[in-house]
């Protein structure tokens, strides 16, 4: 929940700037009401221990179900990069290219090379 909460402060607070402005128009008009699966591993992403499901809710990404409620699986995180958010929001928040939200733009469909 801290870095769900983490996440859409940085959104929130940098909706104007161009790149997260971009993702969140984006994420409102394609992925509003839709569910997402995120995989959490602790070395391997190819071996989680534990899935989650959010959906994004009207510029929000809200915690749904624990377990794997969702088909298929948008964003593989370590358990490690999810302690960091937590442990230091501010952080991210005030520097939120330190927030890996490639998953959600590869979402969306814009390029993130």
């Amino acid at each position: 929940m801290n870095t769900l909460d983490t996440v859409n402060s940085a959104i929130e607070e940098h909706a104007d700037t161009a790149v997260f402005g971009k993702v969140l128009e984006m994420a409102k008009t394609r992925l509003d009401g839709e569910r997402l699966g995120v995989a959490v591993y602790e070395e391997d992403p190819d071996a989680p221990f534990d899935y989650y499901t959010v959906q994004f809710n009207k510029g929000r990404l809200e915690l749904k179900a624990r377990g794997k409620a969702s088909p298929t699986v948008d964003w593989k995180v370590s358990q490690e990069y999810l302690s960091a958010i937590s442990e230091n929001p501010d952080a991210y928040i005030a520097n939120p290219a330190k927030l890996d939200i490639d998953w959600l733009k590869a979402r969306v469909g814009m390029d993130i090379h």
